[in-house]
């Protein structure tokens, strides 16, 4: 009976090193709890024929099967283990399932910060997008984005940040209102 998580995350060029935002949110939370979990790596194509067969439900918007997943370890009502995909469903099941230290995911300021970081990546889109396909993809991740994700006319340079930065400024804003330096303050 396994007794770690895994958490299912993209792969990058050697040395393999976590880089994409959401699994990145996943993997902050299980640090923060102290959870030991390993690391399953998958390329882009390897995702959905790889976590389907584990009868994962699809997600019901976006794509059908996505990182973060993480797989819990075998319990009483789970003797497989439980699969979750999504990264503010992972969040809310370990907050429910290891509630110290908490995570405050009904904190008023979660839902505004995460609607920020949002609107702060659309510009960016083509500022990063570009440099993390010739940059950290394996070749297999590499040709999935370029088959499936347009970036061609996506605003880039100063153009992109000059788009961004009043999201900046409401995030700076949002950090301040609390005194900082998280969202919430001291925590």
């Amino acid at each position: 009976m396994a007794q770690e998580i895994t958490l299912f995350d993209l792969a990058s060029k050697p040395p393999i090193k976590s880089w994409s935002f959401n699994p990145w949110k996943t993997r902050l939370v299980l640090n923060y709890k102290s959870l030991p979990y390993r690391t399953h790596w998958l390329e882009f194509p390897e995702i959905a024929p790889h976590l389907q067969p584990l009868g994962i439900p699809p997600n019901t918007q976006g794509k059908p099967y996505t990182v973060p997943t993480i797989h819990l370890p075998s319990s009483p009502s789970h003797h497989d283990g439980e699969y979750i995909m999504d990264s503010k469903a992972i969040a809310i099941a370990l907050e429910a399932k290891y509630p110290e230290p908490p995570l405050h995911l009904d904190a008023s300021e979660l839902a505004r910060a995460e609607e920020l970081w949002m609107q702060l990546l659309r510009p960016l889109v083509g500022v990063f997008g570009p440099r993390v396909n010739s940059t950290l993809l394996n070749e297999p991740s590499k040709e999935y984005i370029e088959a499936n994700i347009h970036l061609e006319g996506k605003p880039d340079g100063d153009e992109a940040w000059a788009l961004a930065r009043p999201m900046l400024g409401d995030i700076g804003a949002l950090l301040k209102e609390k005194g900082g330096p998280y969202v919430l303050g001291e925590t």
